[in-house]
């Protein structure tokens, strides 16, 4: 990470050339869907807003990326390994073990990192100069200071910090369903009753986990045992938590706290990079969204991903390929997970109207795209609603059963309530998108609903909340 005096302007400048605004730092867990949000939210403050004095703490995937944001980047150290597969559902041993071996872990280093880089800041930025922290809520770092571990020197409280959150809400609280299993949302007195029940048993199945988020603790001086649900962190921590979606996405009531809970809206769809190389049949693609509606020509553009983590894709990329084999009528665009990762499929396997690329961004594909069939990750659900695209969705693991809950329910896609759906749900799903029109018009409607929300203008107008102590 280096010394204090490799901490001054990002830009070369000298410490305190940038006055008029805080000193900015961002931290991230070291995964793309926790990274890449609040990269661009640093990027449109630095350079739209005048905030010239961003750090960024991530993990070394994302260096550039960060770079180019005009912060200066701060590496964590604690990488974890990408599960392909996790078998399993959330309440499983496999899923306690991934939350140890992936959240646990993270809790030591990234608050010595944390608590370095703040001690770094002040030096280069002394007091009176105000200094503001974006802490995205898995990252780890601000967890051990709720519980007694010591303050950076130079501090006698923590700065104030916006808890940027990526994901639904999520908690133990009983007015809804219990996180990770997908359920439905209906408030019925009977299933109230069912929550409640649900909620305080399962506790016994997260003690481990909290008794070993505990011992990571212990280690580096808390003084407060932990006994929380590790659920709840994501919401908690931080002075007031941000989350990029509407009312609309979400249950009712999730902004009990209004003060505390802000639901801004998705981020808006991110410029391409100007030195993105096209895969060869990128022509295609555009000369078919180029035809006019009604055109026997054109096709219908389906696009699947499985995104950047559970990437088993015999569950839903190969089922979603093979279900549309035979037809001519639809174009069928499939992104990989991983830069230079092989095709799942033989060149002489991959069907006629199937295109494959290794890794490309969402935002490139979906503009040309008809229907989106995706395991639900919530970054690649919001990219599905920013851009005005209807989804087909199939996820169980983590928060993907709920994710695809709140999208049927908002009408905006067909959840097929499985983690490996058949050939025959995905094309049933598909063809229930495309032949109704109700999904796209309700997805644009959302979509509108989002970008008028204005998240980067609401995010900036917290972060003056919190300078001003309001």
């Amino acid at each position: 990470m280096g010394d204090a005096r490799e901490l001054g302007g990002p830009n070369g400048t000298q410490s305190l050339a940038s006055t008029e605004k805080p000193v900015l730092l961002f931290m991230t867990f070291n995964a793309s869907g926790h990274t890449a949000g609040a990269a661009q939210i640093a990027k449109h403050l630095h350079f739209n807003r005048g905030y010239k004095d961003i750090y960024f703490i991530a993990g070394p995937p994302f260096k550039s990326t960060i770079e180019r944001t005009g912060a200066k980047y701060i590496e964590n150290p604690h990488e974890y390994t990408t599960i392909r597969a996790q078998e399993g559902g959330t309440e499983s041993p496999n899923h306690f073990e991934l939350l140890k071996n992936v959240f646990g872990n993270s809790i030591v280093p990234s608050y010595h990192v944390l608590k370095k880089t703040l001690e770094d800041i002040r030096v280069a930025h002394p007091e009176p100069r105000q200094i503001l922290f974006v802490h995205e809520a898995l990252s780890q770092g601000l967890l051990p200071f709720y519980y007694g571990c010591p303050l950076p020197k130079g501090y006698t409280s923590l700065p104030k910090a916006l808890n940027w959150h990526t994901s639904i809400y999520v908690c133990s609280d009983p007015d809804y369903p219990p996180f990770g299993l997908g359920l439905p949302y209906d408030p019925a007195p009977e299933n109230l009753a069912l929550w409640r029940s649900m909620h305080e048993s399962s506790r016994s199945l997260w003690q481990g986990l909290i008794d070993y988020y505990d011992q990571q603790l212990r280690s580096i001086g808390s003084t407060k045992k932990f006994t929380e649900m590790p659920v709840d962190l994501a919401m908690d921590l931080g002075d007031v938590t941000v989350m990029a979606t509407t009312p609309s996405l979400d249950y009712p009531s999730v902004t009990k706290n209004p003060k505390k809970f802000r639901l801004v809206g998705g981020l808006p769809v991110r410029e391409l990079d100007k030195n993105l190389v096209y895969p060869p049949w990128w022509e295609e693609l555009t000369s078919n969204s180029a035809l006019p509606d009604g055109d026997p020509n054109k096709k219908k553009v389906v696009f699947v991903s499985q995104g950047t983590v559970h990437r088993a894709y015999h569950e839903l990329l190969i089922p979603t390929i093979r279900a549309l084999a035979d037809r001519d009528d639809i174009l069928v665009i499939a992104t990989l997970g991983a830069k230079d990762e092989p095709s799942p499929l033989a060149e002489e396997d991959t069907p006629k109207n199937v295109r494959i690329v290794d890794y490309f961004p969402y935002e490139a594909v979906l503009p040309h795209s008809d229907v989106f069939v995706s395991n639900a990750g919530y970054g690649g659900f919001m990219h599905g609603v920013m851009n005005g695209v209807p989804m087909v969705l199939a996820g169980l693991i983590a928060d993907k059963g709920d994710v695809c809950q709140r999208a049927a329910r908002a009408g905006i896609a067909v959840n097929l309530a499985t983690s490996d759906p058949t050939q025959e749900d995905v094309k049933r799903g598909i063809d229930t998108v495309l032949n109704d029109g109700k999904f796209k018009q309700r997805v644009l409607e959302i979509k509108e609903e989002n970008e008028k929300a204005d998240a980067l203008g609401q995010i900036e107008n917290i972060l003056e909340e919190l300078l001003r102590g309001d």
